[in-house]
């Protein structure tokens, strides 16, 4: 299924907001890599992961074999965990400058009509009935595809051998994705932190632990900067906290930066606090960092942790559990 974003028309009856977003996003070069990068991401926030992932090597290693993404949806993060692991094609990046291939009809298909397509008007261009709006072989195509957009089934194509378990978590349903475990679930919940530790034992040699795990939930904002900065702070510690229960120390792992965890959080004195009870004294690293996908004037960043020792603070959290956002 594809997931790109229809076009919206602008119009003068549109609010300013509405008008300057629209502007924005058509300028955005990440907005159009998108839509035209062959991996077909869900998300914007994709390329956040992939820009850290280059800088940091966190997925780019043989022993990582299990990954948890918690607040997964759409499913961008999970894409590329995927590719990672070897459940699908790996893009390279960072992102050429030169502009990648057209797609065909925007499905994110590479084949050999989308080159077809660009030749002599009486060969490509007739191959597609203008009625059926479907693609027709021609003479000299005998090795073209048939494709159906409206089919779902992931089933239809052979799927990759990629290597261990990538359980995503949400509360909003996900799409299938190869290679990828998906929860309609709180992960906050007893149930979930049931069925996650299940699916990590059922990999091979497992212990029931993560060696990575992905946050890049945000809570709901309210426009009330105490309110939005307390839910924002509620959420790293209910991560922090999934974590403790579920992620790989790096002296099992037998690798010093082994047990890797990557949160998203908005920038304030009450984060920073939070970096220094609970990451500092757990992690042999700790890094901030801003992606350069990562807009400008957004507060948000993420801590790249690196190197979980398992819990050497007593901190204890400071406000009840925080709900992902829906």
């Amino acid at each position: 299924m594809s997931f790109r974003p229809t076009c919206s028309l602008s119009s003068h009856k549109l609010p300013p907001s509405s008008r300057a977003w629209l502007a924005r996003q058509y300028r955005d070069p990440y907005v159009k890599a998108r839509m035209a990068f062959p991996a077909n991401y869900r998300s914007r926030s994709a390329f956040k992961l992939l820009e850290i992932d280059h800088t940091f090597h966190i997925l780019d290693q043989n022993n990582v074999r299990t990954v948890v993404d918690l607040g997964a949806a759409p499913g961008g993060w999970s894409q590329v965990a995927s590719a990672k692991l070897g459940w699908a094609e790996d893009v390279p990046f960072p992102i050429s400058s030169k502009p990648p291939k057209r797609l065909v009809s925007g499905y994110g298909l590479k084949d050999k009509e989308a080159a077809r397509a660009g030749k002599a008007k009486g060969e490509g261009r007739s191959a597609r009935s203008k009625k059926a709006g479907k693609y027709e072989k021609t003479e000299g195509d005998e090795d073209a595809i048939d494709f159906d957009p409206l089919a779902d089934d992931l089933d239809a194509a052979p799927r990759p051998v990629g290597r261990g378990t990538i359980i995503a978590v949400d509360l909003l349903r996900m799409e299938p994705i190869l290679g990828v475990k998906t929860l309609q679930m709180d992960f906050l919940s007893p149930e979930a932190d049931e069925v996650i530790t299940q699916l990590m034992l059922d990999e091979p040699s497992a212990d029931g632990k993560a060696d990575v795990i992905l946050s890049d939930m945000a809570a709901n904002f309210t426009g009330n900067v105490t309110a939005d900065r307390h839910a924002s702070l509620q959420l790293s510690e209910s991560v922090f906290e999934f974590t403790k229960r579920h992620l790989r120390p790096a002296e099992s792992a037998k690798k010093r930066k082994a047990g890797a965890l990557v949160l998203k959080h908005f920038v304030h004195p009450s984060s920073g606090t939070f970096r220094k009870q609970c990451l500092d004294p757990n992690f042999r690293l700790v890094t901030y960092f801003k992606p350069p996908s990562s807009r400008a004037e957004s507060a948000e960043a993420y801590w790249v942790c690196l190197g979980w020792k398992g819990v050497q603070s007593s901190h204890q959290p400071t406000l009840p559990p925080a709900r992902p956002a829906s």
